[in-house]
């Protein structure tokens, strides 16, 4: 019973979260300095996985509000940070793990004699999922995609395998070894039937998150354990799991939607805003823009100085009426 079970659940969770609709705001200052205001809204539990996380702790301040939705008992929890930043904001370096939905923001001030420009550059970060788990990508563009569950498990654990051992010093032959054989296993299991049997290890909580079958990944590192360190399959697991929670992040962040405003001083030169009114610029897009490729958010302002333009004007004129006079001087006398 467990097989059509777990079908079942898996594909009817998959495309039925809750939309998080969370709007970024940047008014850039004359200063170049920058107030970043983020504010996320929907179910609670969706707000604060690790899909999206909002930035806290220094210089951060945050809020957290509910309210009822009109003519409705379902509650809307909505958490909003705001902070006053300058120059390159890095959200979630590397060194925190692959899992992580990145979204780096980078202002920039140039200072010249007759103008001051402003460059708003963010990019989120494309989760590359068409390139890392192809059935996955399939099934999140189409909900009544021939993949199984398991078909899509396995291309997951595959490459979270890769990845683990690329962080893992092993001779390059060996990897492939190893990978071949993890390929020979899911091969047999799904011309037999049998792969759900095979990572039954990895149930779950929640039948829309995928887990690790630690079990199943055990057992098939046995032929290769003479040729191993003595806590290399313990070691490999662990590196496993960050990119197993990016797997579960990027199906979580499905159908999430973004607006973004920027605001910046002066006139607005350069930007691909959905649309711009005055000095305000709007971006609209949900989590699927991100999904594969980077989503750029880019704009740039310039403030003229006047003043200073009239001044190299009069500075530029008295001149040349100054050679103009010593040459009219010199050919009065010749």
């Amino acid at each position: 019973m467990w097989k059509p079970k777990i079908l079942i659940l898996f594909f009817a969770t998959l495309f039925s979260f809750q939309c998080v609709e969370t709007l970024i705001s940047v008014r850039v200052f004359p200063s170049g300095e920058y107030l970043m205001r983020i504010q996320s809204e929907g179910d609670r539990k969706d707000i604060l996985n690790d899909d999206f996380i909002l930035p806290n702790g220094k210089g951060w301040e945050t809020q957290i509000s509910e309210r009822k939705k009109p003519d409705s008992d379902e509650t809307i929890f909505s958490l909003e940070t705001t902070a006053l930043l300058n120059g390159k904001t890095i959200f979630h370096p590397k060194e925190e793990g692959p899992h992580l939905q990145r979204h780096p923001i980078n202002v920039k001030k140039k200072d010249r004699f007759f103008s001051t420009t402003y460059e708003l550059n963010k990019v989120f970060k494309g989760r590359r999922v068409h390139q890392k788990y192809p059935l996955l990508a399939q099934a999140m563009d189409d909900a009544s995609t021939d993949s199984t569950y398991g078909e899509v498990l396995s291309e997951i654990i595959m490459y979270c395998l890769s990845a683990a051992m690329e962080n893992i010093e092993i001779e390059e032959i060996l990897k492939e070894r190893i990978l071949n054989h993890f390929r020979g296993v899911f091969y047999k299991a799904m011309e037999e039937g049998t792969l759900l049997q095979i990572l039954e290890s990895a149930q779950t909580v929640s039948p829309a998150k995928f887990e690790l079958p630690e079990k199943m990944i055990r057992t098939n590192f046995i032929p290769f354990e003479s040729l191993l360190p003595l806590s290399f399959v313990d070691k490999c697991i662990q590196e496993m799991k960050p990119y197993i929670k990016e797997a579960n992040i990027t199906l979580e962040l499905h159908d999430d939607t973004f607006k973004f405003i920027g605001l910046l001083p002066g006139v607005i030169i350069k930007s691909n805003a959905d649309s711009i009114f005055n000095d305000t610029l709007w971006w609209a897009f949900t989590a699927d823009s991100f999904l594969n490729d980077d989503y750029m958010i880019e704009a740039a302002s310039v403030i003229y100085h006047p003043k200073r333009i009239q001044l190299t004007i009069v500075v530029i004129s008295v001149m040349l009426l100054l050679i103009l006079s010593i040459k009219y001087i010199k050919r009065k006398s010749a």
